[in-house]
Protein backbone atom coordinates (compact mmCIF):
# COMPACT_ATOMS: atom_id res chain seq x y z
CA UNK A 1 0.00 0.00 0.00
CA UNK A 2 1.31 3.21 -0.85
CA UNK A 3 0.37 7.21 -0.16
CA UNK A 4 -1.77 7.37 -3.14
CA UNK A 5 -3.87 4.01 -2.37
CA UNK A 6 -4.01 5.61 1.04
CA UNK A 7 -5.34 8.71 0.07
CA UNK A 8 -8.23 7.26 -2.09
CA UNK A 9 -8.87 5.31 1.37
CA UNK A 10 -9.68 8.46 3.39
CA UNK A 11 -11.18 9.87 0.46
CA UNK A 12 -14.30 7.56 0.62
CA UNK A 13 -14.58 8.44 4.27
CA UNK A 14 -15.73 6.37 7.19
CA UNK A 15 -17.90 3.71 6.36
CA UNK A 16 -19.46 -0.24 5.84
CA UNK A 17 -15.49 -1.13 5.32
CA UNK A 18 -13.20 1.71 6.38
CA UNK A 19 -12.46 3.34 10.40
CA UNK A 20 -10.68 6.47 11.36
CA UNK A 21 -8.95 6.95 14.28
CA UNK A 22 -6.62 9.34 15.21
CA UNK A 23 -4.54 7.31 17.96
CA UNK A 24 -4.32 3.82 19.28
CA UNK A 25 -5.18 5.90 22.81
CA UNK A 26 -8.20 3.73 23.70
CA UNK A 27 -7.10 0.29 22.22
CA UNK A 28 -10.22 -1.12 23.52
CA UNK A 29 -12.43 0.94 22.04
CA UNK A 30 -10.49 0.02 18.64
CA UNK A 31 -10.98 -3.44 19.01
CA UNK A 32 -15.15 -2.64 18.67
CA UNK A 33 -14.09 -1.78 14.76
CA UNK A 34 -11.67 -4.72 14.18
CA UNK A 35 -14.12 -7.15 15.52
CA UNK A 36 -17.04 -5.72 13.51
CA UNK A 37 -14.84 -6.35 10.35
CA UNK A 38 -13.86 -9.53 11.52
CA UNK A 39 -17.71 -10.65 12.05
CA UNK A 40 -18.82 -8.98 8.28
CA UNK A 41 -17.25 -8.25 4.97
CA UNK A 42 -14.19 -7.29 6.00
CA UNK A 43 -12.23 -3.39 6.37
CA UNK A 44 -9.61 -0.91 7.24
CA UNK A 45 -9.24 0.41 10.18
CA UNK A 46 -6.64 4.08 9.38
CA UNK A 47 -4.71 5.14 12.52
CA UNK A 48 -3.52 8.37 12.20
CA UNK A 49 -6.30 9.73 10.18
CA UNK A 50 -8.83 12.22 11.68
CA UNK A 51 -12.66 11.76 11.83
CA UNK A 52 -12.35 15.03 9.06
CA UNK A 53 -10.13 13.01 6.98
CA UNK A 54 -7.12 15.03 7.61
CA UNK A 55 -3.83 13.27 7.88
CA UNK A 56 -1.67 13.55 10.76
CA UNK A 57 0.25 9.91 10.98
CA UNK A 58 2.89 9.46 13.72
CA UNK A 59 6.72 9.78 14.21
CA UNK A 60 6.70 6.62 15.90
CA UNK A 61 4.03 4.04 14.08
CA UNK A 62 5.66 1.22 15.82
CA UNK A 63 4.71 2.25 19.55
CA UNK A 64 0.59 2.92 18.25
CA UNK A 65 1.43 -0.45 16.46
CA UNK A 66 2.16 -2.22 19.14
CA UNK A 67 -0.49 -1.28 21.12
CA UNK A 68 -3.01 -2.75 18.94
CA UNK A 69 -1.24 -5.73 18.30
CA UNK A 70 -1.19 -6.87 21.81
CA UNK A 71 -4.75 -5.89 22.09
CA UNK A 72 -5.98 -7.87 19.13
CA UNK A 73 -4.02 -11.17 20.18
CA UNK A 74 -5.69 -10.77 24.17
CA UNK A 75 -8.48 -9.30 23.25
CA UNK A 76 -10.36 -11.09 20.44
CA UNK A 77 -12.03 -14.51 21.06
CA UNK A 78 -10.54 -16.26 18.05
CA UNK A 79 -7.10 -15.67 16.12
CA UNK A 80 -7.63 -13.52 13.08
CA UNK A 81 -5.85 -12.99 10.04
CA UNK A 82 -4.73 -8.79 9.21
CA UNK A 83 -2.49 -7.41 7.57
CA UNK A 84 -0.41 -4.58 8.77
CA UNK A 85 0.99 -1.59 6.19
CA UNK A 86 2.61 1.77 7.44
CA UNK A 87 2.36 4.09 4.76
CA UNK A 88 4.87 7.38 4.35
CA UNK A 89 3.36 10.23 4.68
CA UNK A 90 5.69 12.98 5.14
CA UNK A 91 9.33 12.92 5.56
CA UNK A 92 8.91 11.77 9.37
CA UNK A 93 5.34 10.78 9.85
CA UNK A 94 3.41 7.37 8.59
CA UNK A 95 0.13 6.12 8.89
CA UNK A 96 -0.45 2.87 10.14
CA UNK A 97 -3.18 0.75 7.96
CA UNK A 98 -4.65 -2.54 9.23
CA UNK A 99 -6.38 -4.59 6.60
CA UNK A 100 -8.76 -6.98 8.29
CA UNK A 101 -10.83 -9.94 6.20
CA UNK A 102 -13.74 -11.34 7.20
CA UNK A 103 -13.22 -14.15 9.56
CA UNK A 104 -13.15 -17.91 8.91
CA UNK A 105 -14.86 -18.64 12.27
CA UNK A 106 -18.04 -16.10 13.21
CA UNK A 107 -19.19 -14.46 15.17
CA UNK A 108 -16.21 -12.90 16.76
CA UNK A 109 -16.01 -11.65 20.15
CA UNK A 110 -14.27 -8.82 22.12
CA UNK A 111 -13.74 -10.03 25.26
CA UNK A 112 -13.88 -7.67 28.42
CA UNK A 113 -13.53 -9.97 30.69
CA UNK A 114 -10.03 -11.82 30.28
CA UNK A 115 -10.41 -14.33 33.05
CA UNK A 116 -13.61 -15.54 32.21
CA UNK A 117 -13.40 -15.27 28.51
CA UNK A 118 -16.60 -12.76 28.50
CA UNK A 119 -16.98 -10.01 25.88
CA UNK A 120 -19.72 -8.98 23.21
CA UNK A 121 -19.42 -9.64 19.03
CA UNK A 122 -20.19 -6.30 16.90
CA UNK A 123 -20.67 -5.71 13.30
CA UNK A 124 -20.71 -3.48 10.75
CA UNK A 125 -23.52 -1.18 10.41
CA UNK A 126 -22.84 1.44 7.76
CA UNK A 127 -20.03 3.83 9.70
CA UNK A 128 -20.88 2.12 13.01
CA UNK A 129 -19.66 -0.81 14.84
CA UNK A 130 -22.73 -2.06 16.90
CA UNK A 131 -23.04 -4.71 19.28
CA UNK A 132 -24.59 -7.73 16.97
CA UNK A 133 -28.07 -9.16 17.79
CA UNK A 134 -28.56 -12.89 19.18
CA UNK A 135 -29.89 -13.82 15.56
CA UNK A 136 -27.26 -12.17 13.32
CA UNK A 137 -24.83 -14.44 15.99
CA UNK A 138 -26.65 -17.42 15.54
CA UNK A 139 -26.57 -17.16 12.37
CA UNK A 140 -22.95 -16.46 11.57
CA UNK A 141 -22.40 -19.64 13.89
CA UNK A 142 -24.64 -21.83 12.13
CA UNK A 143 -23.15 -20.64 8.61
CA UNK A 144 -19.34 -21.25 10.32
CA UNK A 145 -20.27 -24.68 9.68
CA UNK A 146 -20.21 -25.21 6.33
CA UNK A 147 -23.35 -27.37 6.01
CA UNK A 148 -26.11 -27.73 3.39
CA UNK A 149 -29.75 -26.61 4.70
CA UNK A 150 -33.05 -27.33 3.06
CA UNK A 151 -36.18 -25.30 3.69
CA UNK A 152 -39.57 -26.47 4.08
CA UNK A 153 -42.38 -23.70 3.26
CA UNK A 154 -45.04 -23.36 5.92
CA UNK A 155 -47.21 -20.57 7.20
CA UNK A 156 -43.73 -18.43 8.36
CA UNK A 157 -41.97 -18.97 5.23
CA UNK A 158 -44.79 -18.09 3.50
CA UNK A 159 -45.87 -15.05 5.25
CA UNK A 160 -41.76 -13.70 5.37
CA UNK A 161 -42.45 -13.82 1.63
CA UNK A 162 -45.64 -11.88 1.63
CA UNK A 163 -44.41 -9.01 3.89
CA UNK A 164 -40.65 -8.82 1.54
CA UNK A 165 -42.93 -8.91 -1.39
CA UNK A 166 -45.10 -5.75 0.26
CA UNK A 167 -41.85 -3.18 1.66
CA UNK A 168 -39.11 -4.94 0.48
CA UNK A 169 -37.94 -6.56 3.72
CA UNK A 170 -39.58 -8.36 6.95
CA UNK A 171 -38.16 -7.88 10.97
CA UNK A 172 -38.69 -10.71 13.29
CA UNK A 173 -40.54 -8.58 15.75
CA UNK A 174 -43.32 -7.92 12.50
CA UNK A 175 -43.93 -10.94 11.99
CA UNK A 176 -43.91 -11.62 16.07
CA UNK A 177 -46.79 -9.12 15.91
CA UNK A 178 -49.02 -11.20 13.71
CA UNK A 179 -49.48 -13.80 16.84
CA UNK A 180 -46.36 -16.05 15.94
CA UNK A 181 -44.70 -17.53 17.67
CA UNK A 182 -40.82 -15.64 18.15
CA UNK A 183 -38.97 -19.00 18.84
CA UNK A 184 -40.17 -19.95 15.64
CA UNK A 185 -39.75 -17.32 13.60
CA UNK A 186 -36.48 -17.04 14.33
CA UNK A 187 -35.60 -20.69 13.33
CA UNK A 188 -37.47 -19.94 10.20
CA UNK A 189 -35.78 -17.01 9.45
CA UNK A 190 -32.22 -18.38 9.96
CA UNK A 191 -32.84 -21.32 8.23
CA UNK A 192 -34.25 -19.39 4.97
CA UNK A 193 -30.78 -17.29 5.31
CA UNK A 194 -28.93 -20.42 5.46
CA UNK A 195 -30.07 -22.04 2.13
CA UNK A 196 -29.46 -18.52 0.92
CA UNK A 197 -33.61 -17.17 0.02
CA UNK A 198 -32.78 -14.40 2.42
CA UNK A 199 -29.96 -12.15 3.29
CA UNK A 200 -29.66 -10.22 6.48
CA UNK A 201 -28.85 -6.92 6.91
CA UNK A 202 -27.96 -5.97 10.55
CA UNK A 203 -29.07 -2.88 12.04
CA UNK A 204 -28.79 -1.57 15.73
CA UNK A 205 -32.00 -2.05 16.33
CA UNK A 206 -34.29 -4.57 14.60
CA UNK A 207 -32.52 -6.71 11.95
CA UNK A 208 -33.90 -6.24 8.18
CA UNK A 209 -34.06 -9.44 6.04
CA UNK A 210 -34.51 -8.74 2.28
CA UNK A 211 -34.63 -11.67 -0.57
CA UNK A 212 -30.65 -12.86 -1.59
CA UNK A 213 -29.81 -11.47 -4.52
CA UNK A 214 -28.58 -15.00 -5.69
CA UNK A 215 -32.38 -15.68 -5.55
CA UNK A 216 -34.46 -12.47 -6.57
CA UNK A 217 -35.15 -13.59 -9.80
CA UNK A 218 -36.52 -17.50 -8.96
CA UNK A 219 -39.12 -15.56 -6.60
CA UNK A 220 -40.19 -13.08 -8.64
CA UNK A 221 -41.09 -15.39 -11.71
Amino acid sequence: MDLKFLKQLVNQGEGFKIEFKKKAADPLKIMKEVVAFANKYGGYLIVGVADDGRIDGFTDVDGELFVLEKAIKSRLSVKIDYTVYKVQVSAMRQVLVIEIPPSTKQPVFLLYNLKRRIGKPYIRVEDKSVQMSKVIRRLLKERSKSEEHVVSFGEIERKVLQLIDQKGYVTVDELVKLDMDESEVVEAIIRMCLANILQEVPREVNDRFIIHPSSKLAWNT
